[in-house]
């Protein structure tokens, strides 16, 4: 058996036992690169190193290095990056990412990312700061960083744009055209086709077929912005969506139909972001996706406080000065960047 690029080392049998099962998965599956033995395929070096990353990183102690260490294994061929793609996807659709947190050790050293020894102290420990990527954004098909945008072309020639700190799956096959927003928010310019093309975020999917939208999902409501052709709304919620409308998904919101602004829709393509009787609470998690560190509300019931206004990405400070001296709040910074709102 060849080792993995860094040693894999659980320090408790549960753990030990999700990595067995894991590698046992790997080596049953389908997709997997190798010949058989004895009926069973065995994985090969580049198998046995994406394994390796990615209990690396469900470890919870990876570091700014393993980061950047992983984005070169990567790109070092497309044979690197397909095997990593295929342990990351095995360790997520076999449920490996729900049974990880088996009573992890508490956080080490290796955790003071530069500057946040601070906050840790404070509390924050479970904070993202924007300095790793996430494991969403890592083991995603499409991604971006904080304060990072992308756009791409599918095959089919759709065309999507990510906003910053977003994490998009996507398969098209024969059969079908699907897509997950795992968290953040895109801008999808669906081609016309003979099957729809369906975006699953949360309970939530949505169906298109020769149509843009903008759709966000996170920690807030699920927002659906019809701005060309129509959508058709399905899961815990069926509607239906034409030019011009939208739909916000939450218990605090009336799930109806509702007429918008077209040209504010996905404001942030344009470098801004739009406000209209947002609570703070979804405004800080647009600034978080944005502005590298964390702004985090520490008062109950501040996040309902309501926040219009526009603001420009390229100068993510002002926005939280603004929003300090507009609703009278004070803040307190931490090392790392991290501004605590009470």
């Amino acid at each position: 058996m060849v080792s993995p690029v860094f040693p894999i080392s659980p320090i408790q049998a549960g753990e030990l036992r999700l990595n067995e099962r894991f590698l046992g998965a790997m080596e049953s599956g389908d997709d997997t690169v190798g010949g058989t033995n004895g009926g069973r395929r065995e994985l090969d070096a580049l198998q046995h190193e994406a394994i390796g990353w990615v209990t690396r990183l469900t470890s919870g102690e990876a570091t700014v290095e393993d980061a950047q260490q992983l984005q070169a294994w990567r790109g070092r061929s497309r044979a690197h990056e397909e095997a990593f793609r295929l342990a990351s996807q095995t360790w997520r659709h076999a449920g490996f990412a729900a049974s990880a947190n088996l009573r992890r050790p508490a956080p080490t050293r290796r955790l003071l990312l530069a500057g946040v020894g601070t906050a840790l102290a404070a509390g924050w420990a479970g904070v993202s700061l924007g300095l790793v990527p996430g494991l969403d954004q890592i083991m995603s098909d499409y991604a971006t960083g904080v304060g990072e945008q992308a756009r791409f072309a599918l095959p089919d020639g759709s065309m999507i744009h990510l906003d910053g700190a977003t994490a998009l799956d996507v398969e098209l096959t024969e059969d079908s055209r699907t897509a997950k927003l795992v968290n953040g928010a895109a801008a999808f310019d669906i081609a016309a086709g003979a099957l729809p093309f369906r975006v699953t975020a949360g309970p939530c999917v949505i169906s298109a077929n020769d149509a843009d939208f903008t759709l966000t999902a996170g920690s807030g409501p699920i927002r659906v912005e019809c701005t060309r052709g129509s959508l058709a709304i399905s899961g815990d919620v069926t509607a239906r969506l034409d030019a011009g409308e939208r739909i916000i998904l939450s218990p605090d919101h009336p799930t109806v139909v509702e007429p918008m602004n077209s040209t504010l829709a996905g404001a942030w393509r344009r470098g801004l972001l739009v406000f209209e009787n947002r609570p703070l609470a979804e405004v800080v998690d647009d600034i978080n996706r944005h502005r590298r560190g964390r702004v985090v509300l520490a008062r109950p019931g501040l996040g309902n406080r309501r926040v219009d206004g526009v603001f420009h990405l390229q100068r993510p400070e002002e926005i939280v000065d603004n929003l300090v001296a507009a609703l009278a709040l004070t803040e307190t910074r931490l090392p790392g960047n991290i501004v605590i709102l009470t």
